[in-house]
């Protein structure tokens, strides 16, 4: 196992359990918006929470997104691409063509005009229910996948054989040679989800106040940009936090 792997994903933890320890373990609170001090290493929330527990709760809420998101969309596509490539002819065709069709549409302003069935004006956000717009994210997602996988299971020679042979899918065999790009997926689509909810977030205010997440903070500070912490720290574990996830997902490619 690679050396880089290894360190990349104790550090990966290490931030995981610190977060998920002060996502239970709340910290003194104290006057809203108060800069960082001895008292207060991170500062005060507008409600005068502790920053640590809250980008602590926000770190924890992003990474259920992401890992929901990503374990959904790999889920979807691999069923979808592995029927479509084994059985091949006209099954694959059609199946095939959808998914492009679903590839050509524009994803984000389809997926805001879809939050705005379900979602609450707040006056400049929107309040959309956390774990639907996981469902929302993750149903304009897998497509993407899918065609990966279809074409791999299309071109291998498992696919080939058993429609050649059999004219049937042997699951077990199909599944075993698509599980390694399966596992390749899963932080990709992960960190996708992350990134699709927060162009949701940027562009059209979308989130959810019972389940705020790092983007949910940035946006929250876009008017106070004199309280630097409120806007600074978010961005800083953000960006930490994917970075992480882009060389652990560069790391399991190569194992």
């Amino acid at each position: 196992m690679r050396r880089r792997f290894v360190v990349v994903f104790i550090i990966f933890l290490i931030i995981v359990s610190i977060s998920v320890f002060f996502d239970v373990y709340r910290l003194p609170k104290g006057k809203p918006l108060q800069p960082p001090s001895y008292q207060y290493p991170l500062g005060t929330y507008i409600d005068g929470s502790n920053m640590i527990n809250v980008n602590a709760i926000a770190i924890v809420n992003t990474l259920i997104f992401g890992g929901l998101v990503g374990v959904g969309e790999v889920t979807l596509a691999l069923t979808y691409g592995i029927i479509a490539g084994a059985y091949g002819g006209i099954v694959r065709s059609v199946m095939v063509r959808f998914i492009d069709a679903l590839n050509s549409l524009p994803r984000l302003p389809l997926l805001l005009s879809i939050a705005l069935f379900y979602g609450v004006p707040t006056g400049n956000s929107l309040k959309a229910n956390f774990f639907l717009t996981i469902l929302i994210v993750m149903f304009t997602g897998w497509n993407i996948y899918a065609r990966q996988i279809t074409e791999l299971v299309y071109t291998s020679s498992v696919g080939k054989s058993t429609r050649r042979i059999l004219g049937k899918v042997d699951i077990k065999l199909v599944f075993r040679s698509v599980m390694r790009q399966g596992l390749n997926l899963l932080v990709p689509s992960s960190i996708d989800g992350i990134a699709t909810y927060t162009g949701m977030g940027v562009i059209g205010g979308v989130g959810d106040p019972n389940y705020p997440t790092l983007t949910t903070l940035l946006n929250t500070a876009s008017h106070l940009l004199y309280d630097w912490w409120m806007f600074l720290v978010p961005a800083v574990f953000r960006g930490i936090v994917l970075v992480l996830l882009l060389v652990l997902a560069d790391e399991i490619r190569r194992l």
